[in-house]
């Protein structure tokens, strides 16, 4: 039987360096460009059907001008009750994205946060929760200057996982509009 697959590895060693000798192709070619930035974010949205404002922040490592690699968080600023408690909410987690054009004065981005968060009712400490949170977004953003630029866009928080009492995914998942400030080398 070991006769029988001899010609076979014989030829796969013959053919296999062939193959190494092949162009590497990879996704981003080329020197590679860094650059980074951070700053504050201004979040407005609704959570159990009420208005809100979420305050935080995020930050990010700059490849080549386009993609975004960071991470975000933001915490529920606005007080909510729910069956009469106020609400505590936050989340955070890794940011990828992907920037259209930014040497133009006006340009497009495109990020997902996927991460983990936490809520609870004030006073009810078996109220907290943990829960999942995917949340994509578009941002038109504005150079300012060399290092500072400005963005306002949509972004959709899908939450999944909320089990607690008076809560469910659909109550903090919703609609956001957000205003980005963006410090850094770009």
């Amino acid at each position: 039987m070991t006769k029988k697959y001899l010609p076979l590895v014989i030829i796969l060693f013959m053919v296999i360096p062939l193959y190494s000798n092949a162009e590497e192709r990879t996704l981003i070619t080329g020197e590679i460009e860094s650059g980074g930035y951070g700053g504050p974010v201004v979040r407005l949205s609704s959570i159990n059907n009420e208005f809100c404002v979420l305050l935080g922040g995020r930050g990010g490592w700059i490849i080549n001008h386009a993609f975004v690699v960071g991470g975000g968080g933001y915490g529920l600023a606005t007080d909510i009750l729910v069956n009469g408690k106020k609400l505590a909410m936050g989340y955070g987690g890794l940011e990828l994205g992907y920037v259209f054009f930014s040497d133009s004065l006006v340009h497009f981005t495109v990020h997902s946060l996927f991460g983990f968060g936490g809520v609870s009712l004030e006073t009810e400490p078996a109220s907290a929760d943990e829960f999942f949170v995917i949340e994509p977004e578009a941002t038109v953003v504005l150079n300012v200057t060399r290092f500072f630029r400005i963005g306002a866009g949509a972004s959709y928080r899908m939450v999944t996982g909320v089990t607690a009492s008076g809560l469910s995914d659909a109550a903090l998942s919703g609609l956001t509009g957000q205003l980005v400030f963006k410090f850094g080398t770009f």
